[in-house]
């Protein structure tokens, strides 16, 4: 497989005007950005700000979560950049750092076990 850098595209919902928690939602391989969004209407995070990192091509890498770590590299360690890409988004809108939570499914779930 060819690398492919993840590009940043960080989709943005839920309270953007004055947030003091953010979600970030990281989905799963084959998925969308918008796809996993759309928890958040099953979930009590109406006043969070929420994330949703794009993976390019929808997949964040290309072997399965048990492979060796360097089948999957260097998508892994791209991909865990683009999440301190999207920490830091929020921190930027002035979220501190124990307020930020993160949800994935699939393959978004265990790239959080990564952060």
């Amino acid at each position: 497989m060819e690398y492919i850098m993840h590009l940043e595209n960080i989709i943005t919902s839920g309270n953007i005007n004055n947030p003091s928690k953010a979600l970030i939602l990281l989905h799963g391989r084959g998925a969308r950005a918008e796809d996993i969004l759309s928890l958040a209407n099953h979930l009590h995070v109406k006043d969070y700000l929420l994330l949703a990192p794009q993976a390019t091509n929808n997949s964040w890498y290309p072997q399965s979560f048990i492979a060796p770590l360097g089948q999957n590299q260097p998508w892994l360690d791209n991909a865990l950049l683009l999440v301190e890409d999207t920490v830091a988004t929020a921190m930027a809108r002035g979220i501190a750092k124990e307020h930020i939570y993160f949800a994935g499914f699939s393959q978004g779930a265990c790239l959080t076990l990564n952060i």
